[in-house]
């Protein structure tokens, strides 16, 4: 009667045990996903502030000068073909714009320049 007892309670104990490792891996998939999307909407933000500063400049006319700042972070920033690019190690993220130009900008402190040859960044 005891042997019986001590499998069925190693029965439970595996079983148990079985449950215990699938709802850990879940949960470890749930905040590692959590994770990525939360950096995810960070670059998102920083993508929609660099397409709002060109908006006002296009909206200013062709007298505007303005500094703008971006977060410090691990990414990097580019203008290319009606493209703003904002990548990092483990994403990229895109949104488009309506000037075309070539410029990487830098984490900090950045020029956005509209006179009557164009946008220029600095």
């Amino acid at each position: 009667m005891r042997a019986q007892a001590s499998v069925e309670f190693l029965l439970i104990i595996a079983i148990l045990s079985v449950i215990f490792a699938i709802a850990a891996s879940y949960y470890l998939g749930y905040s590692f996903r959590l994770e990525a999307s939360s950096s995810q909407e960070v670059y998102k933000a920083i993508c929609r502030q660099v397409s709002a500063e060109i908006d006002y400049a296009l909206s200013a006319g062709p007298v505007y000068g303005r500094s703008f700042y971006l977060p410090q972070g691990n990414y990097n920033v580019s203008i290319k073909d009606y493209e703003i690019i904002v990548t990092s190690p483990g994403a990229a993220v895109v949104c488009y714009t309506h000037i075309n130009n070539t410029k990487n900008l830098v984490i900090g402190k950045n020029m956005i320049i509209y006179n009557e040859t164009g946008i220029y960044f600095s």
